[in-house]
């Protein structure tokens, strides 16, 4: 059973029903939401999951737990870590370097940023304006160079384990500098850096009780790094780590019962992913036959507006630097045959 945004024929494929829910404003519709867990017979589900989207409603994740047990972090666990100043603060307590950030408007905005208080996806960060108000849920953030980086990582609450270390890497517009573009796995860092935010997520991991998978999201350059935020719930970054002999969702919900000593072996190879956007207004084929190298494939006759995404697009290989080359290639690949 799937609750989802898009219902793509990916999720149609391997759920038994899908339910599509409105999502704007960062949030999902909460009343369509609970409207179809209304229809939902529950009575023998084992538990609710829950990916990108729940950031900024620790309420609704509330109420879904009292109908299902949560697969994840507790909504108060969720609260805390996307409440800007009390996380940032508790960054300062744990001594972890991060950007400066400000609650208050600001009489010189060059060098900052504006952030959601629960965004995901990169869309809602702007350019921060002078002397605006401060709009309510949002915070500003110091602008510091370097490469976006994560770690993916399990947790029991007070230990946590390493999966991998990703890349990032924007697909900007005029309106929105810092849309996501896509990400690689098994990124080639520097031992220190490792060894720093594997550090930090286990300070992290036993102030909040961390618990199941979660992404530790870094800016990077040379011997600094500063952290930005915790993920605290299934990452699409899993992908660039499962395989046949690595189940990451049996791991998280081992972790989240605070069980980490079965670890799967995780492949040496590198994958990455990259989002397909529209470069103009498109209406999906009736018949299209994508490639192999595909996912989150949208319906056929759907409308996609310019600039949103279409679907994404995998490649694999045996360094990041190749897999990430190869994605973009297929990207420009996909784009110029659907656009052609």
């Amino acid at each position: 059973m799937a609750l989802d945004v898009f219902a793509d024929v990916d999720t149609q494929r391997v759920a038994e029903q899908v339910y599509k829910i409105g999502y704007a404003n960062s949030g999902f519709d909460a009343k369509q939401f609970e409207a179809a867990l209304n229809q939902i017979d529950t009575s023998d589900m084992f538990g609710f999951a829950y990916g990108s989207g729940f950031e900024a409603q620790p309420d609704l994740l509330e109420r879904i737990a009292k109908r299902l047990p949560l697969i994840g972090n507790a909504p108060e666990v969720v609260r805390k870590l996307k409440d800007a100043p009390y996380f940032f603060g508790a960054l300062d307590r744990l001594a972890i370097p991060h950007p400066k950030v400000s609650f208050t408007s600001l009489a010189n905005a060059d060098g900052w940023i504006c952030k959601e208080q629960g965004g995901s996806g990169g869309t809602h960060v702007l350019n921060a304006g002078v002397n605006q108000t401060m709009p309510k849920g949002q915070y500003y953030q110091r602008v510091m160079d370097g490469t976006p980086i994560s770690m993916l990582f399990v947790a029991n609450g007070t230990e946590i384990k390493v999966i991998g270390f990703n890349q990032q890497w924007v697909a900007p517009t005029a309106s929105q500098p810092y849309r996501y573009g896509g990400i690689v796995g098994h990124a080639n860092l520097p031992l220190a850096i490792k060894q720093a935010l594997q550090e930090a997520a286990h300070k992290i991991t036993s102030a909040f009780g961390l618990r199941g998978l979660n992404s530790l999201d870094v800016i990077w350059q040379g011997e600094h790094y500063g952290v930005l935020e915790i993920n605290p719930r299934l990452s699409s970054t899993l992908d660039l780590y499962q395989s046949e002999k690595s189940n990451l969702f049996a791991l998280h919900v081992q972790a989240v019962n605070g069980e980490l000593s079965h670890f799967p072996k995780i492949s040496a190879r590198s994958k990455a992913r990259n989002v397909l956007y529209a470069v103009q207004d498109l209406v999906i084929p009736d018949n299209p036959v994508w490639p192999e190298w595909t996912a989150d494939i949208p319906m056929a006759l759907t409308v996609i507006a310019q600039q949103q995404p279409i679907c994404t697009v995998l490649a694999d290989a045996d360094t990041a630097k190749n897999a990430q080359a190869l994605v973009v290639k297929r990207v420009k690949q996909l784009s110029d045959l659907l656009f052609k």
